[in-house]
Formats: C-alpha cells, structure tokens, sequence
C-alpha cells in the first residue's frame, strides 16, 4: 500500500515530538508526498493544519506522534475512514504505538519507497440506552469500562451475552476490552493476554466481591449488555465518559469498522511483550 498524502499528528504535551513531526513532514515532501498536520502544527512546518477530521479525509498515512492515548484519539477518528495509522512512541507505556523516535526517519522512508502493511484491529460499539432510546454511542479501540466511579461502594452488575444471563456479582465494575486492549487496563485487572488477531471479546471483573469469579473471552460476534443497580460512569478507552441512571443499559458489540495500524513486522506484538511487559523473563539473563 502506497501513501500519497502523510497526514501527522503531535501531542502537543510531547514538546519534544514536534521537531521529529516536522523532519517526517520534510522527508515526505521530499519524496514528492503532499503532508497535513492537526492543529496546531509544529513550529516553522511547511505544511498547511487542519482539524483531525479533515487529517484523516485528506492522507492515506496518519503518523501519530505520542504515546497510546494518542493514537486511541485519533483511532477514533481514522477507523471509520480506513485510514492507516503509524504510532511513534513518546509515551511512557506505548503498546500500541510501533516505533521508536530513533527508528522513525528510516522506517518512513522504507514505507514511502516501499509501501505497507497493515494489522486491521477489532474495535468496539458502546451505545448507552436510556428508556429504549440511544443517548449515546461511542467507537471503543481499547475497552469500555463500568465501574463505581467517586463511590466507594460497590456495584451490583448483571452482565448478559446474547440472550443469556451470565453472571450478577457485586464488584467494583468490569472490563469489555478487544484484544488490543487486553494488554491495559483488563491486564491490570486480572484478565488474559490475547494476541490481536485473535476474534474475540474480552469480559474481566473489577474486584469482584467473590472467591469464584474469572475473566471470560467471548467470540467477537456476541452483544454485551449490563445493567447496575446503581448509577456507574461509563468510560471508552480512558477518555470518553457517560453517566449511567437508574434502569440504563450499556450494550457494547464488535463494531462496522477496524483500526488500521501500520506494522514493522510480525513479531512485533511478542516484542512488545518483552520490551514493555518483560513478559516470559528468562532464567538465563
């Protein structure tokens, strides 16, 4: 896959990625590419800005400069128009993102002469339903979290898939992640490690008051439902948030459309593993 138009995106919290965003820019331009920055731009690119939504209308390559809270932003935006995105890494934790800011330069330039490929990542729809109607939708690259929010007190959740009733238990919340998410917060949380072209689901407890409670992976075609007694937050990929009331359902499915993100190789996701988990520390180092 070729690019034609590079679209660049700088976390403006990363002062440090701007001058790498402008030399991306400047080498693209030299290979005869057209670049379009989000606003606000880094200083002094030759490079016209726009809204993300117009980034990702107008570039057939979105280099997205920070860390995953970044590149879930912009996944947002990019899923629903297919466009590809590129994560460098100037975050602290950066599972998502699939190169570092020393191998950028030559990787960009690989990918202009040579083209790319593509991991297309399974994302989420949340849809709050509030007396049968929606009152709010969001696409979802991570996960979808009910939890307690403010309170200390714990939830009581009914949690269906399909039309089966699995589990009610008191807890703190759960976890609806993909299996790109698998590696966040439902890690953090006790649930499974799944690779992400794995098709599946992945339902994780937050401290549930119980002795017998597990995370459960559902194929990716089932619908989610939960229900709490109380009024828990809602929060997609640790950015969007809703407010349940009383008698609200949060149905959560695959969603229409993937993320695309552009990868080096792969093995990729089993280095990832190592270098930023240290998952399957060797005895012999």
């Amino acid at each position: 896959m070729q690019a034609r138009c590079v679209g660049v995106v700088v976390n403006p919290d990363k002062p440090e990625a701007f001058g790498l965003g402008a030399e991306l820019a400047a080498l693209a331009h030299s290979r005869g590419r057209d670049v379009v920055f989000e606003r606000p731009a880094p200083p002094g690119a030759l490079a016209p800005e726009a809204p993300l939504k117009d980034v990702v209308r107008q570039a057939d390559l979105i280099l997205v400069l920070g860390g995953d809270g970044s590149m879930l932003r912009v996944a947002r935006e990019a899923a629903p128009a297919g466009t590809p995105m590129l994560g460098i890494q100037f975050g602290h934790y950066g599972f998502i993102m699939d190169t570092e800011p020393g191998r950028a330069v030559e990787f960009l330039s690989g990918i202009l002469e040579n083209g790319f490929r593509t991991s297309d990542r399974l994302m989420l729809q949340m849809t709050l339903q509030r007396e049968g109607a929606s009152v709010g939708e969001h696409l979802a690259l991570n996960d979808v979290v009910v939890a307690r929010g403010h309170t200390s007190r714990m939830l009581r959740l009914r949690v269906a898939v399909g039309e089966h009733e699995v589990v009610r238990y008191s807890a703190d919340g759960i976890i609806v992640a993909t299996p790109t998410g698998s590696t966040a917060y439902s890690l953090s949380a006790g649930g499974p490690v799944v690779h992400p072209d794995v098709d599946v689901i992945i339902l994780t407890p937050i401290a549930p008051h119980t002795l017998n409670s597990r995370p459960l992976v559902i194929p990716a075609s089932e619908e989610i439902e939960i229900t709490a007694e109380e009024s828990p937050t809602v929060t997609v990929d640790g950015q969007l948030f809703e407010q349940m009331g009383e008698g609200d359902v949060v149905k959560v499915r695959r969603a229409g459309t993937v993320a695309r993100l552009v990868r080096t190789g792969r093995t990729a996701f089993y280095q990832q593993l190592d270098s930023r988990l240290g998952f399957g520390d060797r005895y012999d180092r």
